[in-house]
């Protein structure tokens, strides 16, 4: 096999040691401090990017030349602090997480800590609708992940092994609730009485299969917003039904911590883990018989994608499911592509350029035209895929965090939008993206990305 180039388009950032977060153990190596805010063009330098001894043998994917380069530039929009708590004035540092919600309902973030959870609107980021502090979830440890549900809803993770539901008020829409704890506590006791229902998860303790035995690292819904998917600490992959709140299904999904999860348009979900490998789950094609008898989907490992030479921590979903990227301590993101075989994903290339572990990737829309990744050396960069190609560009590197970067969102700014931000809508070679990025430190940062796809 041929390998392509080893070159990756990018403004060199500074950077010097840190902080470290007490899940750096699973999620990465510790983070490193650095300074202000970078604007880059990708035409502007062209730098072949060093290889480590621990990195993995895949190319680096072509990058695209001077003469067809995109201009790209970040700016700073705002920094999302929490609401202060009623014991202190100061917001308190506990880690954020982000993701992307944008349904007909809404269109912007989902922010959530560990006491609240808010929705902020992409042109103005201010929140629309925020929750009250709910000392349940406050006591409940780290928020380790959050996702948006059609239809005003979202989902967090955290450290006690919970997911928690949160629905938009009707009466008040600029309130967000708490819904429901998942497990639910009717869903535990009708199962509860049986005994193969408890599983043991360690030396004389045992617990209900629909229980998390550990910190759930990831969340994820599927594209109607029928299904949740969640994973944890534990090695298992759960599926729940969000109209019942009920789990449907626990597999033992990998041989050390999963770190994350997500979910293609067709149901195919994807899972990160420390034990260096991606799995692919797909719903099992149901029989005459089965269709009879239930209609929950029965999920089932299609392939094991093994390119990572490190605990993998971050997947996300480009191209209506035909694009996959995965992050991890390999300080790589592993693109993968569509294929009709046994092996459901082929490796086609890595994005270099981060000097720590990958924490998160994001990918944005259904086309996947622009990948964001976050890393422990405290930097976000951009990566922007050709759409007659499998070149992808590192068009930006932003350098503002003063801590390893968690979580990372990124969505489009339509044109109609930018003409009300005083932007010309009318240039179709202009491109507008908001990106979010959250930090270990708690601090939330909006950024807008502008590339310049003409020639």
């Amino acid at each position: 096999m041929k390998l392509l180039p080893r070159l990756c388009m990018a403004t060199t950032a500074k950077a010097a040691a840190g902080d470290s977060d007490e899940s750096s153990n699973k999620l990465g190596s510790t983070a490193s401090s650095s300074s202000s805010t970078v604007s880059t063009s990708s035409s502007a330098a062209a730098a072949a990017v060093s290889e480590a001894s621990s990195s993995t043998s895949l190319p680096s994917l072509p990058s695209l030349s001077a003469a067809t380069s995109n201009a790209a530039s970040f700016t700073h929009l705002a920094t999302l602090l929490p609401p202060p708590t009623s014991a202190t004035t100061t917001p308190s540092p506990a880690a954020a997480a982000v993701a992307p919600a944008t349904d007909s309902s809404h269109n912007g973030f989902v922010l959530a800590r560990p006491a609240s959870v808010s929705l902020h609107d992409i042109l103005t980021l201010e929140a629309t609708s925020t929750s009250d502090s709910v000392n349940d979830t406050a006591a409940a440890g780290s928020v380790k992940c959050v996702a948006h549900i059609h239809g005003g809803k979202a989902v967090t993770g955290h450290q006690d092994g919970m997911l928690r539901l949160w629905r938009v008020s009707s009466r008040s829409p600029s309130r967000i609730r708490l819904a429901a704890a998942l497990p639910t506590v009717s869903d535990r006791l009708r199962r509860f009485p049986v005994p193969s229902n408890h599983v043991a998860v360690r030396r004389h303790h045992r617990r209900l299969w629909i229980q998390h035995a550990d910190a759930v690292s990831g969340v994820a819904a599927s594209a109607d917003g029928s299904l949740l998917f969640s994973v944890s600490w534990d090695k298992t992959l759960k599926v729940w039904a969000v109209p019942s709140l009920r789990c449907l299904q626990s597999l033992p999904a990998h041989d050390d911590a999963v770190n994350a999860v997500a979910v293609a348009p067709d149901g195919t979900a994807y899972t990160g883990s420390a034990d260096r490998r991606v799995r692919v789950w797909a719903p099992r094609p149901a029989s005459d018989k089965t269709k009879r008898q239930s209609k929950k989907p029965v999920y089932y490992l299609v392939a094991t994608l093994s390119r990572h030479t490190a605990a993998v921590n971050a997947v996300a979903v480009g191209c209506g499911g035909q694009m996959l990227y995965s992050g991890g301590n390999d300080r790589c993101v592993v693109v993968w592509e569509r294929e009709d075989s046994a092996s459901h994903m082929v490796a086609i290339g890595a994005l270099r350029g981060h000097r720590k572990a990958v924490l998160s990737v994001a990918c944005a829309g259904n086309d996947g035209l622009m990948v964001v990744s976050g890393s422990a050396d405290q930097t976000v960069r951009a990566w922007r895929r050709e759409k007659d190609g499998r070149a992808h560009t590192c068009v930006a590197v932003i350098d503002g965090h003063a801590s390893a970067v968690r979580s990372v969102a990124v969505a489009l700014v339509p044109g109609q939008k930018r003409r009300q931000l005083g932007g010309n809508g009318n240039d179709d070679s202009d491109e507008e993206w908001r990106v979010c990025s959250a930090s270990f430190d708690g601090e939330a940062r909006v950024w807008s990305l502008r590339v310049t796809t003409a020639l």
